[in-house]
């Protein structure tokens, strides 16, 4: 993918602004990037993604590092690397021109998560189970977040936080390192993922002044729906680019 500032600024706004709702709502923000950036390029996702959080993510888990979930992190934890092995499987199975159809059903499969299921009781299997899924979605799309917060949403806030920023940096560094063993992760990629950072960094600065003024309960449901719209529209772009439409 050819960069120029345009698209920088246009990115990274996305980003900004994604991060922002994630922190209002609690919305997994992969679900809101993911279709609005891989309409820009399926290049973009999902291993510069994953590189640029991994600014934001550290800086999470150093911070609330008392509050990890350390007990129930090691069963998750192996259960997300059996995940990235089976994201590199589909995508050898997959041709470049259906990710759009791959990457918008996993959103709206997010989206279904969200909403249908309500609560996980952690158990060693349940931890490997969603693992699994989160490790699968996240190496395939970026958007295992949701899983994640699910399994923990009965923890403190701080808690929860936390140990999802633990899990996702060390998500996101077994996953590039994979990655970049199997020939999955380019200097491009690098270099986009280096680009996207600031995003995540200036909405992580900034979005305490706006969560204010949003009400939880109406903007997850905003996010939810903003997250199926551009979901639809990628798969929608793709079938038109596959000659369906």
């Amino acid at each position: 993918m050819e960069w120029d500032i345009g698209i920088f600024l246009w990115v990274n706004f996305i980003i900004i602004a994604s991060s922002v709702l994630q922190m209002a709502t609690g919305v997994s923000v992969g679900m809101i990037i993911v279709p609005f950036l891989a309409m820009i390029s399926y290049t973009l996702v999902p291993v510069p993604i994953v590189l640029a959080s991994l600014a934001l993510t550290i800086m999470m888990a150093y911070k609330g590092k008392e509050h990890i979930d350390v007990e129930n992190i090691y069963h998750v934890s192996f259960g997300m690397l059996a995940g990235i092995f089976v994201a590199i499987f589909l995508f050898s199975q997959i041709h470049f021109e259906y990710l759009g159809l791959v990457f918008g059903m996993l959103i709206l499969f997010s989206v279904f998560i969200s909403i249908k299921i309500k609560s996980f009781r952690l158990s060693k299997k349940m931890n490997f189970a969603g693992g699994l899924i989160a490790g699968t979605m996240g190496a395939m799309a970026a958007v295992g977040g949701q899983v994640l917060a699910l399994l923990f949403q009965n923890h403190p806030l701080k808690s929860i936080k936390s140990t999802l920023a633990a899990l996702y940096t060390l998500f996101s560094l077994v996953m590039l390192f994979i990655f970049y063993l199997f020939g999955q992760f380019s200097n491009d990629q690098m270099v986009s993922g280096l680009y996207m950072m600031p995003g995540f960094i200036i909405g992580y600065l900034i979005a305490p002044k706006f969560t204010k003024y949003f009400d939880p309960k109406y903007s997850k449901v905003a996010v939810l729906g903003m997250a199926i719209v551009g979901s639809l529209l990628l798969i929608y772009r793709t079938l038109v680019e596959m000659g369906f439409v």
